[in-house]
């Protein structure tokens, strides 16, 4: 169970890489949102990214509604990051 751990934790450590890195693209996409004037909450491109997610989760293994749950709330903290930055 301890080397399961381990391995878990490791996973744990990527996992927040990774979401840095996004998070890097999110200030990028404030960048060119405030140059084009375009919102920070954009519907359609919400929907498309929670269909991949879910397409993605399901073609891999993964819960779909897992995924779009928390693709949900990481796009939520992404548009709100995003309205602060805008000021909108």
């Amino acid at each position: 169970m301890a080397e399961l751990r381990v391995q878990i934790d490791a996973l744990d450590v990527e996992l927040i890489s990774l979401l840095v890195a996004r998070s890097h693209y999110i200030d990028r996409a404030v960048d060119l949102k405030k140059a084009e004037g375009l919102p920070a909450r954009i519907t359609d491109r919400v929907a498309e990214v929670l269909g991949k997610v879910s397409a993605t989760a399901t073609a891999k293994g993964l819960d779909p509604e897992l995924a779009r749950k928390l693709w949900a709330e990481l796009i939520e903290w992404s548009i709100q990051r995003e309205i602060r930055e805008l000021g909108a």
